[in-house]
């Protein structure tokens, strides 16, 4: 299978053998469902748009990457990797390509091989089985009696409807499993991965097959016992959700994607980085705090125009000041570093709406920054300022003990020279 290779925001590569527009108009088709855009057309070529991660259409797989100061497959891929699990979408440490095979680095199989190892350790526990309800007719009284059904027979009849609850392995949850576990094996490239789920396959053997939707997904309600299910069912739901057949295309290719936005991930990650930068400073920091109005309806008292920053700084409860993760290349020259004024108008409203001094913008870290960036513009009327800080993202993400400590601790220090005392 053909593999290009692209990065956030550049062209896209196709093979020669690819009529371009041609096979734009099917990507573009393949990504419309999504709630963000994943691929332009401009200039005449294929462009990827702010995403990372992976698109299967026909026979090509087109890997995005996220952009670096250099352009290094295998460290952008690792990058991706260790992004991906400080976001919570993964829970291993995967490999580097200089420790095993280069493969492990490819996001698509992480993600597959995790949803794999969390198969086969689910059902070391034992297999998805539930009671769930059955109709049928029974010479036997099990359960209780389908009245419904029994009133509309002729008496004299040596069979009863019956309902009941049997515990038994083909049910719904059992059913999406192996539905998961039928897509993974269709689309992984790893023969590791596959071996493993045949194995799986064969475990479930006695369970109908069935194409799974999201919808499905959903639908399932795990209980206490059931909650070693939990990552199979969120992953394989991440996954599903980028399954999308191409009708255009004949026999059995099939189109799939698997995107992210950089923004939802450099936003999401800087979570749990914040939380343990401050940690012991008496600053707290909510990422999901309830949202403000910047006005309020007069007649009905209903909000107007939503304010949720990203993330709240706290006292004692009280807000102190606020920050919002900007995944944005600041310039080394250029009015306020290429921060675009709609940024800055967005950073007031929160300050006067929030009633704080301080208001801070993380972008990644870029290569002519010093270890410690910051840079800090003032409000002439209120004396409010908005502070800029360089965030290491890929250290802070690294899987090395030693970069990550270096670049937490110039991260609390440079919070700790921007946030109120």
């Amino acid at each position: 299978m053909p593999e290009v290779t692209t990065w956030e925001g550049m062209p896209v590569p196709l093979p020669l053998d690819v009529e371009p527009r041609w096979f734009a108009d099917r990507l573009m088709r393949l990504t419309d469902s999504a709630p963000f855009t994943a691929f332009r057309w401009k200039r005449g070529g294929l462009y990827a748009a702010e995403v990372v991660g992976c698109v299967q259409l026909g026979r090509i797989r087109i890997n995005i990457l996220p952009k670096l100061d250099t352009p290094e497959p295998d460290r952008d891929k690792s990058f991706l990797l260790n992004l991906l699990r400080s976001a919570g979408y993964l829970s291993y440490l995967h490999q580097g390509s200089a420790e095993v095979r280069a493969e492990t680095l490819d996001p698509l199989e992480a993600m597959i091989s995790e949803v794999v190892t969390e198969m086969a350790n689910a059902l070391r526990e034992g297999h998805p089985r539930r009671y769930e309800e059955v109709r049928e007719d029974s010479p036997v009284l099990r359960g209780r009696i389908d009245f419904t059904r029994l009133s509309t027979r002729l008496p004299g009849s040596a069979i009863i409807p019956i309902r009941h609850s049997p515990l038994g392995l083909n049910n719904k949850l059992a059913q999406v499993v192996k539905g998961i576990a039928t897509f993974l094996h269709r689309i992984t490239r790893s023969a590791v991965s596959r071996q493993r789920l045949g194995i799986v396959l064969s475990n479930l053997s006695p369970v109908e097959n069935k194409i799974v939707s999201v919808a499905e997904v959903d639908a399932i309600v795990l209980s206490r016992y059931e909650m070693r299910w939990s990552k199979t069912l969120t992953v394989g739901r991440l996954l599903l959700s980028g399954q999308s057949p191409d009708p255009t295309f004949g026999g059995r290719n099939q189109a799939f994607s698997l995107l992210f936005p950089m923004q939802h991930l450099y936003e999401r990650a800087l979570r749990n980085i914040l939380v343990t930068a401050i940690d012991g400073t008496g600053t707290g920091v909510k990422s999901r705090s309830e949202s403000l109005f910047l006005f309020v309806d007069k007649e009905d008292q209903t909000g107007v125009v939503r304010l949720r920053p990203d993330y709240i700084f706290t006292r004692g409860g009280e807000p102190v000041a606020i920050a919002d993760a900007k995944w944005k290349r600041a310039s080394e020259g250029g009015i306020a570093h290429g921060i675009k004024r709609e940024d800055f108008y967005q950073i007031h409203a929160y300050l006067t709406r929030y009633n704080v001094s301080d208001a801070v913008i993380l972008v990644p870290k870029a290569p002519w920054m010093p270890g410690k960036w910051t840079k800090s513009y003032r409000d002439p009327d209120t004396n409010a300022q908005v502070h800029l800080i360089g965030v290491d993202v890929e250290g802070l993400v690294s899987r090395s003990t030693m970069a990550r400590e270096a670049s937490y601790k110039l991260l609390t220090e440079m919070l700790g020279s921007v946030l109120p005392a």
